[in-house]
């Protein structure tokens, strides 16, 4: 075993240029995981997070873990440090990725992908401190600048500027931090803080409908921010959670719309699909944004009808 003996809690998350710059048994596992001449775009390092649960309904297993990307897939060791529990390796290539996630709230952060394998659904997260979030950014960018989908032709596109100006700070931060030299975005949906009231005995209760968030149709695929839902209106949220899909995850979307505790909501319904696997992924959006949806279903029932070299402009 190369790599410095490590009990898993080290302080902070940090970047190797190679397998043998990780700890304990994460060199090895990459190592042989590893094919040869496969070139090794990111690698890190992460300690363990003691906790299980986290915001948006997250779970993870507590443990170290190295996570690399090369040209065509991620690989993720992990290591609980339990007795009678092994080590683990697994490989994700990026035709199986529906879409990966990645937030912060304080001092947790969190990253995940949604994967198909084996004709199933399954979710890898793992959780680290917040204070790493750098090295995860850098890693999803390199994510999708090597899962282009070239040759597309696209709406007109529109200036950052406009998208950032209406856009919560905490949110353009994590953003920005994906983003790829020539992106460019072609359409956003919007939605705002929203609540309705249900009774319960002889109080009204307040249930959250939606919360603040954004769409954003670019150049490289689908990037969606939202925030932690509140426990009542008007609080500040903490955590954000960014997801990322790429063009070629998406079958289809409609706009559908539904009541919730007596109030209307719209919501773009995009069906994720790979090897004949599908999942719904729903996001809402505001009264405002309902042409710009139209335009964006419209466009993207183009792009599948008749190629992507030949959408509409």
């Amino acid at each position: 075993m190369r790599g410095v003996k490590s009990s898993g809690r080290e302080s902070f998350v940090f970047r190797a240029n190679r397998p043998e710059g990780l700890l304990g048994v994460h060199s090895d596992l990459m190592e042989m995981s590893l094919r040869p001449n496969e070139a090794l775009l990111y690698l890190l390092y992460a300690p363990i997070w003691p906790e299980k649960k986290g915001p948006f309904g997250l779970h993870a297993t507590p443990g170290s873990h190295a996570v690399a990307v090369t040209r065509g897939r991620f690989i993720i060791s992990e290591n609980q440090h339990r007795e009678g529990i092994l080590p683990t390796v697994q490989s994700i290539p990026f035709d199986r990725v529906l879409y990966i996630r990645l937030g912060t709230a304080l001092s947790l952060g969190w990253f995940g992908i949604q994967f198909i394998e084996e004709k199933k659904t399954f979710s890898k997260t793992l959780f680290f401190t917040a204070t790493g979030i750098a090295h995860f950014q850098s890693l999803i960018r390199e994510y999708r600048r090597n899962n282009i989908t070239n040759g597309d032709r696209f709406p007109k596109k529109i200036d950052w500027v406009d998208v950032w100006q209406r856009t919560p700070m905490t949110q353009v931060d994590r953003l920005k931090s994906l983003l790829i030299e020539g992106e460019f975005p072609f359409s956003t949906l919007r939605s705002s803080e929203a609540w309705a009231l249900r009774r319960k005995g002889w109080r009204n209760i307040p249930v959250y409908l939606s919360t603040n968030g954004i769409l954003i149709s670019s150049s490289l695929g689908f990037i969606h921010a939202t925030d932690e839902p509140c426990i009542r209106p008007k609080m500040f949220s903490f955590g954000v959670n960014v997801s990322c899909i790429a063009f070629d995850a998406l079958k289809s979307a409609q706009i559908l719309e539904r009541k919730m505790h007596g109030k209307g909501l719209s919501f773009l319904r995009m069906e994720l699909s790979r090897e004949n696997v599908m999942i719904d992924f729903d996001i809402p959006f505001d009264g405002s944004s309902f042409e710009d949806a139209e335009n964006l279903v419209y466009f993207l029932s183009e792009r599948r009808k008749t190629g992507r070299k030949a959408c509409i402009l």
